[in-house]
């Protein structure tokens, strides 16, 4: 029955337009406010969608998780894929932009439940990646913003010799009225306190338990310019095949 419910709820969402369907839906047990809207997604869900008032998902969306709820004027917007058994949970004007990439591994590889679960008016903007591997909690007011940021919730250990290692798990907890910038990468198991700004590509590797704004090591001259050419230092690699002049460092 589970199955056939699954089939159906997606084939509306995908070919019809939501005030058609509404009706449906909630007689298949799922709970759409007649103010909400589903564009032409493929949407694959194991137990609920619960849609209130004002809030939307836009077009052209994978999402194939477990659960789906999105508070009043909350959205998903369009060409985002949300993939695994994963909860996701979008307070009032929480929001997933566009073009994320949202998954977990299948159970077997995880284990128990993993929810993506965003605060009042917190928003994933564009072009992010999130491993739901364990549990990612972002607080209210907050913006995971700009484009290419990544946020992972497992990690790999490996023995000093021969090939054996162990994965290591975290949830990420990221509290209120936090910013962080582009192309950064938060780590597994770490928390993010409330007020802090992460300036553009930071590697975050612990967690940041005070108030304030934090950036990568600055620009620093390593050394300076050998006064002599560069080239003296490194073999010349004396191929025809290439298309330009390399040296080879030893």
């Amino acid at each position: 029955m589970k199955f056939f419910r699954k089939i159906i709820t997606c084939f509306l969402c995908l070919f019809f337009p939501t005030k058609f369907i509404f009706w449906i839906l909630n007689l298949l047990g799922h709970k759409l406010s007649f103010h909400s809207k589903i564009g032409f997604s493929f949407i694959w869900i194991s137990e609920d969608i619960l849609l209130n008032k004002n809030s939307k998902i836009g077009h052209l969306n994978r999402i194939k998780i477990d659960q789906l709820t999105i508070r009043e004027g909350g959205y998903i917007g369009n060409l985002n894929s949300i993939k695994g058994p994963i909860q996701i949970e979008l307070a009032n004007t929480a929001a997933i932009g566009n073009h994320n990439s949202i998954y977990r591994a299948p159970l077997g590889v995880t284990y128990g439940k993993a929810i993506l679960s965003l605060g009042v008016l917190s928003k994933i903007t564009a072009n992010h990646r999130l491993d739901l591997t364990r549990s990612i909690q972002i607080g209210n007011y907050s913006t995971i913003a700009g484009h290419d940021t990544q946020i992972w919730t497992h990690a790999y250990y490996h023995d000093k010799t021969g090939p054996g290692r162990f994965r290591l798990d975290g949830e990420v907890l990221i509290g209120n009225n936090v910013y962080i910038g582009s192309r950064c990468i938060i780590n597994m198991g770490l928390k993010i306190t409330d007020t802090v700004v992460v300036g553009a590509n930071a590697s975050i590797s612990k967690s940041l338990l005070e108030a304030g704004t934090y950036v990568n090591q600055p620009i620093r001259m390593i050394a300076p310019h050998a006064e002599s050419d560069a080239r003296t230092r490194f073999k010349k690699v004396e191929r025809y095949d290439i298309c330009e002049e390399v040296y080879e460092k030893k």
